[in-house]
This record gives structure tokens, C-alpha cells and sequence, in this order.
């Protein structure tokens, strides 16, 4: 199967696409784009100039990738890079970096559904979820096989830790810890990702996570406290939760919050 392009398609000159593309009606391909192997565009959906789609990437109908920052004053935008067999949703929007050489980022296998968006210089993990309507914005960073529930609304430099969960339609402005869920408006530590971690073969065991969630939240430690004993604990996985609160820069989401 060669690649086909609807003739009411628009691919700029410079633009590069892989074998066996499906680009539909009045799709936009910009300058220095590249599509890699089996990626579909489906009718009205765009891709900016300069950004990259791996292999197998599919577009909904009016999903935009690597769209002008929403930036005041901002003349010249960066990029935006999706790897291997991630989906983009109905109009959903993947907003370039506002800065020149710089990416907003997705890992493989993502799956982002329709009316997301995914503001300037985030970074997506792998396997990771955005459901329907989730608002991100810019320099948020989602772990490996997080997944957020429809209508979320995160606050800018937030981070969510690998396999963790947020429920749909709250607003998450402190991190989120790995393996944890959030719930609640306004919203709260709540436990243990029981049910993400079962369903992954890349997660932690719940067995494994929850002794250590249960330090570092349950057991009435100061942080720093909470630190210490982590370090100290011998767990597998410790420096998972360790490394995350070191990069943390919004304050960590807790039960009492």
C-alpha cells in the first residue's frame, strides 16, 4: 500500500512522509514536518511546521499538532514530537514549545481523546491517557501509564507520577505522587492505584507501591521525615518516590489537602 494524499490536502514541499500514509480531505501538513510509517490523518487535522509523528500515529478529524503557543507576543514557536502508535482525538490540540529549538512532547502509545489539550512544553509518557476535554497547561510533565479522567484542569508545572490516577472534572494544582489516585474537588491524596496497577505489566505490584505510599502518606511524617524513611526503608521502588519528590515544584498533593 503506497501512501495517499487526498487531492484537497495541503503538504508543503519540504514536508517529509513515511510509506503507507493516509492523509484525508483538506488535511494541513506544514514546513519541515515529518510522518513516519502508517500515520492517518483524518480530514481537517494538522500537523505544524517542523513537528514529527512516529510510526502508526492517527489524527481525528480536526486534531491539531504542534499548533502556535497561546503566548503573548510570541513570533516563532518550537515543535512538537509524538512517538510510534499514539492517538490523538477529535479536535484535540498538542501546542508546539514556545521555544525555538525546544518540544512538547508524547510518548508511545498514548491515547488522547477528543477536545483535549495539551498546552506548550509538556511532556507525555508513555502509555499514558488523556481523556475527554482534559486542559493541560504549559510544562506539566505525566509519568509512564498515567491516566487522567475527563474535564481534568491541571495547573502549569504540575506533575502526575507514573501509573497514577485523577478523576475526571477537578482541578489538579499540586503533584501527584507515582501509583496514587486523586479525587475529590477540591481534590485529595486518595490511596492507592489499586486498579491501574493490576492492569499494567510495566506497573509496580500493588504489594510492592502501597508500603511505600503508606510511608510516605499514612504513617504521619513530616516530609522530610517521609524522606528519610524511604531511604532508608530498603523497598524496591523507593527511589522511584524519591527522585519524584526531588523534581517536585509545585508542592505535593496530600490527604489533608
Amino acid at each position: 500500500m503506497t501512501t495517499t494524499i487526498d487531492p484537497r490536502a495541503v503538504v508543503d514541499p519540504t514536508a517529509i512522509l513515511g510509506a503507507h500514509c493516509r492523509l484525508g480531505p483538506f488535511c494541513v501538513v506544514e514546513a519541515g514536518a515529518e510522518l513516519g510509517e502508517g500515520c492517518v490523518l483524518e480530514p481537517f487535522s494538522r500537523v505544524g511546521q517542523n513537528s514529527w509523528l512516529g510510526k502508526d500515529v492517527r489524527l481525528g478529524q480536526g486534531a491539531v499538532v504542534g499548533g502556535m503557543p497561546q503566548v503573548r507576543d510570541l513570533v516563532e514557536s518550537g515543535n512538537c514530537r509524538v512517538s510510534d502508535r499514539t492517538r490523538i482525538g477529535e479536535y484535540a490540540t498538542i501546542h508546539a514549545s514556545k521555544d525555538r529549538d525546544g518540544s512538547t512532547r508524547l510518548g508511545v502509545d498514548c491515547l488522547v481523546m477528543a477536545y483535549a489539550h495539551v498546552g506548550h512544553d509538556c511532556s507525555i509518557g508513555s502509555q499514558a491517557t488523556l481523556a475527554n476535554g482534559v486542559q493541560l497547561a504549559g510544562h506539566i510533565e505525566i509519568e509512564q501509564g498515567a491516566f487522567l479522567g475527563g474535564g481534568t484542569l491541571v495547573h502549569q508545572f504540575v506533575r502526575v507520577g507514573e501509573f497514577a490516577f485523577v478523576a475526571g472534572g477537578i482541578r489538579l494544582d499540586l503533584d501527584l505522587a507515582p501509583w496514587s489516585r486523586a479525587m475529590g474537588e477540591p481534590p485529595r491524596w486518595a490511596g492507592t492505584n489499586v486498579v491501574g496497577l493490576r492492569r499494567s505489566i510495566e506497573a509496580p505490584s500493588v504489594e510492592e507501591a502501597s508500603p511505600l505510599l503508606r510511608l510516605l502518606f499514612r504513617k504521619g511524617l513530616r516530609l522530610e521525615q517521609a524522606r528519610t524513611a524511604l531511604a532508608e526503608s530498603g523497598l524496591d521502588r523507593a527511589q522511584t518516590l524519591l527522585e519524584f519528590l526531588e523534581r517536585s515544584r509545585r508542592g505535593l498533593l496530600r490527604p489533608g489537602n
